[in-house]
């Protein structure tokens, strides 16, 4: 009888550890098929997180300009064609009005409250322009309100700054002086100024009003 208890005993002690044994074993399953997936997101981590940056270039060229009826712009081209520079449109946040008798009251009231008309859009990566050309169009004798947005809104330390301007037949007016208040700490250089009548001679006259720079 003690001997038929003794091996009742060991059979259920042998159930019992396999038991033990099979709960055991799905972990260790989950923590292998779980392991690679760790260790391939660890690369990819460390390639985001080392990855190389392009480094910005100093020196660079930029053409803002500020155009109404177009003539503006088609020397802002001529002027990127000639040197490679960025071109950038001074904008204003609300378009000023395709009537001429109604865009020149607006331009007279701008004026005569020192307005500084939202704007559009900002320069992306200023730092990194040395030159700057900035183009207008005659208004009153003066440069659109937006060009002083424009200029008032960067910092021209160090900078050298280039005028070119279209007019009826007023040439740059008072707007120079008024360019040295509004960006101050920049080098302003000799600019180009074209009137109805001399426009056609763009082409040719901006590569020679260029080299006369000597820029490069």
């Amino acid at each position: 009888m003690k001997k038929l208890l003794t091996m009742l005993l060991a059979g259920a002690l042998v159930l019992s550890l396999a038991s033990c044994g099979g709960e055991t074993a799905p972990e260790e399953t989950e923590e292998e098929t779980a392991q690679p997936t760790t260790e391939s997101e660890e690369p990819a981590a460390e390639a985001e997180a080392t990855g190389d940056a392009v480094p910005e270039e100093d020196g660079g060229t930029l053409i803002a300009y500020f155009s109404w009826s177009g003539n503006t712009e088609q020397v802002a081209q001529l002027i990127q064609e000639a040197t490679g520079g960025d071109l950038f449109e001074i904008a204003p946040a609300v378009p000023y009005t395709d009537d001429y008798d109604e865009l020149l009251d607006i331009a007279r009231q701008e004026q005569s409250e020192d307005a500084r008309p939202a704007l559009a859009n900002q320069v992306e990566n200023w730092g990194r322009y040395d030159t700057v050309f900035v183009g207008y169009p005659n208004w009153w004798s003066d440069a659109p309100m937006a060009v002083y947005t424009f200029l008032e809104s960067y910092d021209w330390t160090g900078k050298t700054l280039i005028p070119f301007n279209t007019s009826a037949s007023g040439g740059f007016g008072r707007s120079l002086d008024n360019l040295a208040g509004s960006a101050a700490g920049a080098t302003i250089l000799e600019g180009l100024s074209f009137t109805e009548r001399t426009l056609g001679d763009a082409q040719s006259e901006v590569p020679a009003w260029l080299d006369g720079l000597g820029l490069s």
